[in-house]
């Protein structure tokens, strides 16, 4: 489904046809009737030499696939989609056995049993993940181990050991001399399938004695982080400053696909709790307070505990509709960067009581340098758009009209430094858009010599702060990066997508200060007079600066918020008849549980789609 707005459907969403899974499906009836198609002609008569060359094609596909596998430990098999396939693969010994006839009786147990190792292989896939316990970083529980025998070499195996048995049968060699080989890969199976049993055990035990290490640790406050990965900068901006808080902390997540990026993040202890009674696991009495980054729905299910005082960070400050999300009520506290994140909510609409907002800053800004005499006049330029959104409300992304305008900062001679979001690279079309200006920038300077920043200088081995230092202006639309760039003092320049320069305005403040450039780029050239060369809103930049980031010197600018998170932490505790305050889920219509289990059947999703996403990639590579 493609996430650009479309005007002729009410949601921004257009339909597509998805070719890449119709692609794949296609691939696998082709392989599944070249494994079936030797059998057929077997028992048609038809030489076993020349009956077994369709089977070639499927061999090697699943081998090379599997070995790939290993080489990146990959933990999923995927076999769900091959599982077929390799049913048919695995009759092979049996058809050619049949088809030569006088096997004997240990020969035809032989030939029977490589049938039996996919019936095998569903068994050890189902118990390998067994049941884990996620936890890093926390004195007296050890992380879950991992499997002795990763369960795609058993897989590799099978089709190895089946591949070799027809080789050997066309060869003439006894089939009774075979028996070695399913034999070998069936105890290989067995061994698995006991280690991973061991490993639920280990894990149950060290699940059972979770609370008490939680207990022993005596954190103060938890981070909590609800969503899959993929979003670990949300945690990763603010991690630095909370362990600068200087208290003892956990950082619980809801999904297993986070827990490695997050673990990379921190030395405090990292736990993986997917459902939401195992959140009692790690919430005790001596915790005060719980920091969210976001307003992910299983946020509820640690904001029923009374007593903690639940703390909203989010993980971003700027003008888009997820910046005044009505959900964000549902939190005691909101630390905010400024003035304008408090008016945003009241201006559209969302009522919340002022004294549940606290003006902290932006203490992640602090690394960003103020503009001084070297970055005048200006001659690098960052362009950073914004993504699609998954709504027309939340799509303000300039990426449909950005090769021409970096196309025009190339006419004029500036040096570009492109870091598109990541999340761009979701969406087709813009995509496209991104390969075309990789493309501009690449002829540009090679002919120009000029060392344009862009793909993974300015997208992996920079942080978005790192790129306004090397920046002497920016262009973006409506985007968290915006008041993140205001605190530098340089100019800034902004595409409207959706209205006029007035409109724009009016809907986002931050635009006042900024030179705006509409849609159909018809004052692009007057904007980018104002932004590169006369800059005549210079000092309304300062007072925009001061209403959205806070009144706090540049000197220790991210005490603000230590000082406010401390007294949270620290001082202003619950009253005591909240720690006795008993969490009735079945008071609230047992909705905890349901969203839940909606939570964990999400997880499960989002893993099939994962591991479908690298079928994909594989596949894409076969053919």
């Amino acid at each position: 489904m493609s996430q650009t707005a479309s005007p002729a459907t009410g949601s921004g969403h257009r339909m597509s046809v998805p070719w890449a899974r119709m692609r794949s499906l296609r691939r696998r009836l082709t392989q599944t009737i070249f494994a079936f198609l030797p059998l057929v002609l077997l028992a048609a008569g038809l030489p076993p030499f020349l009956a077994v060359l369709p089977a070639i094609y499927p061999l090697f596909v699943l081998l090379r696939r599997g070995v790939r596998r290993l080489r990146q430990h990959v933990t999923r098999t995927g076999l769900a989609g091959e599982h077929g396939i390799r049913l048919l693969l695995g009759l092979l010994p049996l058809g050619v056995a049949w088809a030569q006839g006088a096997a004997g009786p240990v020969g035809w147990i032989a030939v029977a049993l490589f049938s039996l190792l996919p019936l095998a292989e569903l068994v050890v896939t189902r118990v390998a993940p067994g049941r884990k316990l996620r936890v890093s970083n926390l004195p007296g529980i050890q992380d879950t181990r991992g499997p002795k025998y990763p369960v795609n070499l058993l897989l590799v195996v099978d089709l190895s050991v089946t591949a070799l048995a027809t080789i050997l049968l066309l060869a003439r060699v006894p089939a009774w001399a075979l028996i070695i080989l399913p034999v070998l890969a069936l105890l290989l199976a067995g061994a698995s399938a006991l280690d991973s049993f061991r490993r639920i055990r280990d894990s149950v035990d060290s699940d059972n004695g979770l609370y008490e290490a939680v207990e022993a640790y005596d954190p103060r406050f938890i981070l909590y982080y609800g969503v899959p990965a993929g979003s670990a900068y949300q945690i990763g901006m603010w991690i630095t400053h909370l362990e600068q808080i200087g208290e003892r902390f956990i950082v619980v997540l809801r999904r297993t696909s986070a827990f490695r990026e997050i673990s990379a993040l921190t030395d405090a202890p990292v736990v993986v709790r997917t459902n939401i009674w195992q959140l009692d696991d790690v919430v005790t009495p001596q915790m005060t307070t719980a920091f969210y980054v976001n307003n992910s729905a299983p946020n509820v299910h640690l904001v029923r505990y009374p007593h903690l005082t639940h703390v909203q960070l989010l993980h971003g400050d700027s003008d888009k509709a997820s910046s005044f999300n009505p959900v964000t009520a549902l939190y005691d506290r909101i630390f905010v960067a400024g003035q304008a994140a408090i008016d945003r909510y009241e201006n559209n609409g969302v009522h919340i009581p002022s004294e549940k907002f606290t003006i902290v800053g932006r203490p992640q800004v602090e690394t960003v340098q103020q503009q001084g005499p070297q970055n005048v006049p200006i001659s690098t330029v960052l362009y950073a758009p914004t993504w699609e959104g998954h709504y027309a409300d939340t799509n303000y992304g300039s990426l449909p009209v950005g090769p021409d305008i970096v196309q025009a900062l190339l006419a004029r001679g500036r040096t570009v430094v492109f870091r598109p979001h990541p999340f761009s690279y979701r969406n087709s079309e813009a995509k496209a858009n991104i390969r075309e200006i990789h493309r501009l920038l690449e002829e540009d300077a090679q002919a120009s010599g000029r060392n344009h920043l862009y793909r993974a200088p300015a997208e992996k081995e920079l942080d978005a702060f790192g790129c306004f230092n090397i920046a002497d202006a920016m262009i973006s639309d409506v985007s968290s990066v915006v008041p993140d760039f205001l605190y530098s003092g340089k100019p800034y320049g902004l595409v409207t997508m959706t209205s006029t320069v007035a409109e724009f305005e009016q809907a986002f403040p931050l635009a006042r200060s900024a030179y705006v450039i509409t849609r159909d780029l018809e004052n692009l050239d007057a904007a980018l007079d104002e932004l590169l060369i006369s800059d005549s809103k210079a000092d309304q930049r300062m007072s925009t600066r001061e209403y959205y980031l806070g009144p706090f010197a540049p000197e220790n600018y991210a005490d603000a918020f230590l000082d406010a998170a401390r007294h949270v932490v620290r001082i202003e505790r619950k009253p005591v008849t909240a720690l006795g305050a008993q969490i009735d889920e079945e008071a609230n219509g047992g909705a905890g549980r349901s969203a839940d289990e909606s939570a964990d059947s999400g997880a499960a999703g989002g893993a099939e789609d994962g591991e479908a996403a690298f079928e994909l990639d594989e596949q894409n590579g076969d053919h």
